[in-house]
């Protein structure tokens, strides 16, 4: 098993891979360094990302591998992905206007498909957050939390020993939420912890500090966003829904409104196989 970080010269690309360096040294991964050729990339920026994500993870004593490929870039992955028995790819993005429905980004493709391994889209917003991060934020709608999910969200954090905050927003219509009296907000958001208070429980052994906060909205996102302005935190993590191809080109997201107006670093996590 390994962890794989798509390189591409860029800064963006290269913060990603220090995310992946990260959760691979947490659970004693190999990291492997992955560059699709492509002629808009420079190589001598990809080979300097890789020797300087090779330095740091040396420091860890973490064994890491270069794997440069051709081909289509989306086809020569998911090969790659099907050959190898990979834990997780890491990949960066940033947001770009679509002129047309087929203006995807590489991480956009990436997400709407079914891949063999767990997928780290990385919005990168302060590129030296990596260095110390101290503060992560885990977003869920409601109390839906999987299991997969949760230990994502636990590795970074062990990784980098962070105090965490798991934020649940309920959201309901513009008529519920004004007929919403106070004993019923407050018998929600009990639930609400109630359903998710084993997570605390099992953070607490894992000696990882977290808290939850629930919120009820008319708009997550809104929310969320507000929330981000009002806090202090270094990452935000997020579960990402795969969409069809045709959904992706057609349907805007409400990760893509987060990575346009995030003011954080924010990593949305691709369950393997198209789960939740």
């Amino acid at each position: 098993m390994n962890v794989i970080a798509a390189i591409n010269g860029q800064i963006t690309a290269e913060v990603s891979a220090f995310y992946a360096l990260h959760f691979a040294r947490v659970h004693g991964f190999p990291l492997r360094l992955l560059h699709i050729l492509n002629p808009a990339d420079n190589i001598e920026a990809v080979e300097k990302s890789m020797a300087t994500i090779e330095r740091v993870a040396e420091k860890y004593g973490m064994a890491t591998k270069r794997v440069v490929l051709g081909g289509p870039p989306i086809r020569t992955i998911e090969q790659y992905l099907l050959e190898h028995s990979s834990e997780i790819l890491f990949c960066s993005t940033r947001y770009h206007q679509r002129k047309n429905l087929f203006n995807l980004s590489f991480s956009q493709k990436l997400s709407s498909m079914t891949l063999p391994a767990d997928l780290a889209v990385v919005r990168v917003v302060h590129p030296r957050t990596t260095l110390s991060t101290k503060n992560i934020l885990l977003f869920i709608r409601g109390n839906r939390l999987s299991v997969e999910k949760f230990t994502f969200f636990a590795s970074m954090a062990k990784a980098y020993k962070a105090s965490c905050e798991i934020y649940s927003v309920s959201v309901v219509g513009k008529r519920q939420r004004a007929r919403l009296d106070r004993g019923q907000v407050k018998l929600m958001l009990k639930n609400n912890d109630d359903r998710l208070s084993h997570y605390k429980q099992l953070a607490k052994h894992m000696d990882i500090p977290l808290r939850l906060k629930h919120s009820i909205a008319v708009n997550e996102m809104d929310q969320v966003l507000y929330h981000l302005s009002h806090t202090n935190f270094d990452l935000v993590i997020v579960g990402g829904e795969r969409l069809s191809m045709y959904s992706s080109m057609s349907k805007a997201k409400p990760i893509e409104r987060l990575h346009r107006s995030t003011s954080v670093n924010t990593i949305s996590f691709y369950l393997r196989g198209g789960a939740r």
